[in-house]
This record gives C-alpha cells, sequence and structure tokens, in this order.
C-alpha cells in the first residue's frame, strides 16, 4: 500500500525507479515537515515511472536533436505555444521578430519562419538551458506520448500497477500531469480522491486538442472519482504556459501560484518542496 503515487515529467530517460522514489519521497517529507505534518516519517509513495521506455532511441536523450528533426504540425504548435509563454510575448515578439529570423535563417534556413522565431526565443531565455536539443527534446517527448499508441499503452500499463497500490492522492510534474489526467479520466474510480499537478502544460491548446480531439464543450471532462484537483505553477516556469486550469475543465480546479528562480522554475523538487504543495499534501492526507 501507498499513501501517494507520484508521477514524473520529461527527461527522467537516465533515471531509474528507485532514484525517482528517493528523491521525490525526500522532497515531499521535507516540505511536509515545514508544515508540521505529523505522519510525515511514515509517509509511503509509489512511482509511476516510464523514463525507460524512451531509451529505445525514438524521441529519447534530449541532446540527439537538432531543429531539422522537428516534425510539422503537433511538433511545431507545441515549440510554438511553449516561446509564446516565455515572459510576454506581446511586448517584444515584434520588434525582435524579424532579428531573430534572421539570424536563424543562417543556421535553420529550412525551419518555418514561426520555428525559427520559436527556437531563438527559447533559446535567449535559456529555457530548459537554451539548448537546442533540450527544447526540441522537451517538444519529441511530449509529442510521443500523445501520437504513440503503443508508447501510451505502455504508459498506462505502468500507472495502472502504481494505482494497485491504492494510493488517496496522486501527485504528477510536467508531461506526467498529462499522463495522470489522462488515465484518470480513461479509468475507473480508484482509492485516490486528490490530483495534485505540478508545473503542468495541461493548458496548452495542442495537448488539449490531442486527448479530445472530439470534444464537443468547451470544457475537458473531469478526470474519473477525483474530488480535489490542485494546480500549482510557478511564474517563471514556462513549460506550465498556462498557469490557470480552472474553467478548462468540467470541474473546480485550485490554482495556486509558486515562485521558483528562473534556473530551476520547472524543477520537479523544486515544487514538491513548495510550501503550495506541502499544504495541499497536508490536507489531502489528513
Amino acid at each position: 500500500m501507498a499513501d501517494v503515487v507520484v508521477v514524473h515529467g520529461i527527461f527522467a530517460e537516465r533515471s531509474s525507479r528507485a532514484e525517482m522514489h528517493d528523491t521525490w519521497l525526500a522532497a515531499l517529507r521535507e516540505g511536509l515537515r515545514n508544515v508540521r505534518f505529523r505522519e510525515v516519517d511514515g509517509l509511503t509513495v509509489e512511482c509511476v515511472f516510464y523514463g525507460h521506455l524512451y531509451n529505445d532511441g525514438k524521441a529519447g536523450p534530449a541532446w540527439q536533436y537538432e531543429i531539422g528533426d522537428l516534425a510539422p504540425g503537433l511538433e511545431e504548435e507545441l515549440l510554438i505555444s511553449f516561446a509564446e509563454s516565455v515572459d510576454d510575448p506581446s511586448r517584444d515578439r515584434d520588434k525582435d521578430q524579424d532579428q531573430d529570423q534572421a539570424e536563424a535563417a543562417g543556421k535553420a534556413a529550412y525551419a518555418p519562419r514561426s520555428v525559427q522565431w520559436a527556437i531563438d526565443k527559447l533559446q535567449k531565455r535559456k529555457f530548459l538551458g537554451g539548448t537546442n536539443a533540450a527544447i526540441l527534446g522537451l517538444v519529441k517527448q511530449v509529442a510521443r506520448y500523445l501520437r504513440d499508441p503503443e508508447f501510451k499503452n505502455k504508459v498506462h500499463a505502468e500507472f495502472s500497477a502504481a494505482m494497485e497500490t491504492g494510493p488517496r492522492l496522486v501527485i504528477a510534474h510536467s508531461l506526467g500531469s498529462v499522463v495522470a489526467y489522462d488515465w484518470l479520466r480513461s479509468n475507473r474510480p480508484t482509492s485516490a480522491t486528490t490530483l495534485i499537478t505540478l508545473g503542468s502544460p495541461l493548458g496548452l491548446r495542442p495537448v488539449l486538442r490531442e486527448l479530445h480531439p472530439y470534444l464537443d464543450s468547451c470544457q475537458a471532462p473531469w478526470p474519473v472519482g477525483i474530488d480535489t484537483w490542485v494546480n500549482v505553477a510557478a511564474k517563471e516556469d514556462a513549460v506550465a504556459t498556462v498557469k490557470e486550469l480552472d474553467g478548462l475543465f468540467a470541474g473546480k480546479i485550485h490554482d495556486l501560484s509558486a515562485a521558483n528562480s528562473r534556473r530551476t522554475a520547472h524543477d520537479a523538487v523544486v515544487y514538491l518542496k513548495n510550501v503550495r504543495t506541502s499544504e495541499s499534501v497536508k490536507v489531502a492526507l489528513g
């Protein structure tokens, strides 16, 4: 049995289930001690670990990718969506666009202008370190989960196994929040009644469209069996493009703002230690 099921996000292909378990549990306990959660030492977690599945060479280690590897359609749309979220795009897009595209043309003239602008923007803002490989690796990993049915089935099988431990709470970071929502809305109710999403890209239009291509209403379905959904998004986190998810889904989401440093804006451990997360976990398990 486990109190909490935790779900990782991007770039876990170099990690392991054991490393994730120890790192995430330590971070959760540190944050819970700060908010004086009495049962902190007895807290147990079960990991949804699927990072190893990316080691088959498809959308795997980020350093494999160059801008020419970006596929038209979903991957380009995701890249542009991330770029539009960095700082305030309306403030500098027009004045920088011509210069950015001219600079990009020398190194990636075969890419559409919107893609050239997006990659330059993300590099300048040091998004995920500002390297093409890391930026494109993020896009590739998200797109693969959304578009590769065989891969998604393997991830969902891992999620199903973790949920058999009977958790009360699911905590999901980054791409893991997409996985958690997708699994929960597609399966019968479980023992988990609270979902906490951290640094989630669920508000991105390309992501919602892939999850619900035939959605008739203006709101996406609510995850089955979940009574409480808390979403924590750092102001500096460009992966969490849409900071507030409430209104996008058919239920009330409690959106909480966090402040991370720019360097650690999307870091899972930083989110897990954040007081917003800790207080939400305390309420869910109290």
